[in-house]
């Protein structure tokens, strides 16, 4: 039993650390107005997550991504997940010259 909760700790930050690094490298991208699509709680209860998936515009060109957090409680993660509706608008920072990668800082 120990050992799965250590197991559980150890993902939960590896996730929240690799959120955190990704969301600070952007703080200088550029930004453009983004749009939910879908948000959701995909995770299992043993390590719960939400993605929300966005739309975004780059010159002319749409583009989609998709953003994770990680939770530790799957009740969490599902009532994060509802603040997200479709249509709602997000910053996305995507990255010049590749505005591919985008990333939207999923505070809360």
């Amino acid at each position: 039993m120990g050992g799965l909760i250590l197991d559980n700790i150890v993902v939960f930050l590896f996730r929240s650390i690799v959120r955190l690094i990704k969301e600070h490298r952007s703080n200088a991208w550029a930004v453009a107005e983004g749009r939910v699509v879908k948000a959701y709680a995909p995770g299992s209860s043993q390590y719960p997550t939400v993605e929300v998936a966005y739309t975004y515009t780059v010159e002319g060109k749409l583009y989609t991504g998709l953003s994770t957090r990680a939770f530790w409680l799957v009740s969490s993660a599902e009532e994060y997940a509802r603040q997200f509706e479709p249509g709602n608008r997000l910053v996305v920072r995507y990255k010049p010259g590749d505005p591919m990668a985008s990333v939207v800082p999923l505070n809360g």
